[in-house]
């Protein structure tokens, strides 16, 4: 039964991938626009341009010490709400999947 479920999981979690991307492009665009001081302290980060694991390791922490809050942008708010949950949720998703695979490789 898992392995019939796998490949769907596979495509879902595939697909997530993009739309993560799109949330990213959304907020740094945001941020951009909105607040440059923060967007700027951050590293300028982009999707493609300057993606560095310096800027990579700065958003995240942004994201997850939930720092968007103190600049009082109610739609970077919204979205940093949305993007710490739908990182949190694929995570065990992911975790799932693999437990999963890994279950039907060594059962």
């Amino acid at each position: 039964m898992i392995e019939n479920i796998l490949p769907y999981a596979f495509g879902f979690l595939f697909l997530a991938v993009f739309v993560w991307f799109w949330l990213c492009i959304k907020l740094f665009k945001l941020l951009k626009e909105r607040q440059p001081e923060a967007y700027i302290k951050m590293g300028s980060p982009g999707m493609f341009k300057n993606n560095t694991l310096s800027n990579n390791i700065t958003f995240m922490k942004f994201l997850f010490k939930k720092e968007w809050q103190q600049l009082g942008d109610e739609a970077i708010g919204k979205l940093g709400n949305i993007m710490l949950s739908f990182i949190l949720a694929y995570s065990v998703l992911f975790i799932v999947f693999v437990y999963m695979v890994l279950s039907v490789i060594s059962p």
